[in-house]
Order: C-alpha cells, then structure tokens, then sequence
C-alpha cells in the first residue's frame, strides 16, 4: 500500500475526530475512510469501559451476525492471543494473530471455533488507547488465504490514539444528554445456559434504557450485559461496567455492577444488577459552579482551548483562568489527568 495513501486518511481520520459526531456516524465514516489504506472483509468495532476494560458495545461490518454470550465467551477470552485487554495494556497497542501464535493460528481458540469456520485467516486487532486510557477497539478480518501484514499492524497502532480521542468525544456527548430516571437499580439472574432466569420490574426499564425492547429470556440481551455476565461467570471477583448509553447527566450514566455468585447449588450463576449510579469523583465532591461544568464536559469531548473559547463565548485566557481553578479543586495538574480522574475512579493518574 502506498504510504501517501495512508498518511491521507490517517489525516483524515484525524480531523474527523473534531467533528462531534455521535458514535454510529463516526465508525461509519472511519470505515469509510480506511477503506482504502486497511482493506477488510469484514469488521467489529467496539466501545469500552475504561474503568474496567470490557466491552460495552458493538458496530458491525459484513459480519455473519451479532455476537451473544456465545461468541463473547469465546471471542474476548483474556488468555487468548491479542486480547483487547492485554493489546490496551501494552506498548503495542495492534497485533495480527498470526504473528502472535508464531504462523500456527491453530494455538488460538477463538480462530478455531470462530474464524476458521467463517473462512477467515487473517485477523488485525487494535485497542484505541488515547491518554493511556483505552475507549474502544476494533478488529478486522480478511478471508482465506489473505493475511494482515506488519505494516500493516505499525499502521493499525498508529492510528489507535487517534480513533481513541474520537471514541472518547463521542461517548462522552452520548453520556452528556438524557434524561435520568429515579428507579431502584435493576436484577436479572442467568441460569447455567446463559439464559435469563428471572427479572425484576426495574430492571426491565433500564433494559429499556439500553435499547432492549424484547422480553428477557426470549431475545438477546444489550451486549454489555451480556460481556458483563460473561466477565463474572469466569472470574474470581464481581464485575462491572459503566455502558455508554443514554442515560443521565454527564457523571451519571448506566452502570451494570454488582454481578455477584449465586449461593446455592450451582455457583456459576451470576447475577447483574444494573441502574444508574452518580460518579465518586472530586469532581463532583468540590461542587464546581455552573460555567465550570460547562467548562468540564467540553474537556472531556476532546475540545482545545480555542473552541471552548468559543462554544462558551469567553477569551482564551478566561478559559485558562477556569481551568486553572478547576485543577486546584480536583488536585490535578493536566486536562488529561482531569479526564482520568472522571471517567477511571481509583486509578492513579499515569
């Protein structure tokens, strides 16, 4: 591939990521765009917790169907080669699978019972990794016998920083608009074959919340509760996870915590219970006046000083006096130890 070529959508790219687009919009125009420079057969993008690192959506491209608890078992397991987890975690942020197992992409499960009976050989994964924090990640596949190369992988990493601010800009404004609701958190018990056992009223509303408008137990449940309950089900320790739906203010979104061991007979039974909860963050414990939360929820969109400046209709230096005032509250030093602080509560700052 010509590198003209992928410097020109890299650029592309780039500024796409000041756009404001919600987040369909802008995979959609990613993929266009890379089109060309990343050819693909088929492809799966996904938003993330980056408070806890699994998976909370997904955006498909040609593939066979949409993943349930089936394929999230196999296809995001933590031990396998390239996990998204392990590829936010590293220096490297892209891998080829078949780099990874050495050529034999036998040595991986998920190629095994996913994409070899799908007729694909060639998988590139990439964790978007921006700020140290990761938001999304994506994966591409290419039919029998085509391959990913490693400029190919260079390439995918390169760009991980830079769909990274673009997932975080987009999830940030869906998190942004809605309305709360004042109801008691929701609980859906799963039986030993992924099914739901029962649900309680409350938890149908917030399944409503994340776009769920089947009956629990009859139709495939919203993807992150599916991760979530997948996560508990081979963990050690409860699981949880913060969606990027649309609900509440900014600070206050669904959150699907709590997936605990069922005491009885059979233990492997977990249990999600899902509602909105209000961030611990020092953001919201000093109590910032009104224009600086404004100010706050442009920082954490990806806006620089100039367009906050301008949305707001202050002066640069304003907007610097604010931001100044704003770090000595929260006891940070820098807008990306700010965002840190909101969105991974508990983890230290890198």
């Amino acid at each position: 591939m010509n590198h003209s070529t992928r410097a020109r959508a890299y650029e592309r790219v780039a500024r796409l990521t000041g756009a404001h687009l919600d987040l369909p919009a802008f995979l959609d125009e990613a993929s266009a765009l890379l089109a060309t420079a990343l050819a693909d057969d088929a492809a799966c993008w996904h938003t993330m917790d980056p408070a806890t690192l699994i998976e909370t959506g997904f955006h498909l491209e040609h593939m066979p169907k949409a993943p349930d608890a089936e394929v999230a078992a196999l296809a995001y397991l933590p031990d396998d080669f390239n996990s998204f987890v392990a590829l936010a975690r590293a220096d490297r942020h892209s891998g080829v699978l078949s780099t990874a197992t050495g050529g034999d992409l036998e040595r991986s499960l998920r190629y095994r019972e996913l994409l070899r009976p799908n007729s694909v050989s060639g998988e590139l994964r990439a964790s978007c990794v921006v700020d140290g924090t990761c938001w999304g990640n994506f994966a591409f596949f290419r039919e029998t016998p085509a391959d990913f190369t490693e400029d190919e992988q260079d390439f995918a990493h390169d760009l991980a920083a830079v769909l990274g601010g673009g997932f975080r800009g987009a999830v940030v404004r869906g998190r942004s608009c809605g309305a709360g609701a004042g109801l008691w958190p929701g609980l859906l018990l799963f039986d030993a074959d992924r099914r739901v056992e029962s649900a309680t009223g409350p938890a149908r509303h917030w399944l409503g919340e994340l776009g769920f408008r089947g009956a629990p137990g009859d139709e495939p449940l919203p993807y992150a509760l599916l991760m979530v309950a997948e996560h508990a089900r081979g963990a050690a320790t409860d699981a949880s996870v913060r969606g990027a739906g649309r609900v509440g203010r900014l600070g206050r979104a669904a959150r699907l915590t709590g997936v605990r061991r069922r005491t009885g007979q059979d233990r492997r039974h977990p249990a999600v219970r899902h509602g909105p909860v209000r961030h611990v963050t020092a953001v919201r414990r000093v109590r910032p006046h009104p224009r600086e939360r404004e100010l706050i929820g442009l920082v954490l969109q990806g806006c620089g000083t100039g367009e906050i400046a301008t949305r707001l209709f202050i002066s640069p230096h304003t907007v610097q006096g604010h931001l100044k005032s704003i770090f000595a509250k929260t006891g940070v030093r820098s807008r990306r130890e700010l965002v840190t602080r909101v969105f991974t509560p508990g983890r230290p700052e890198a």
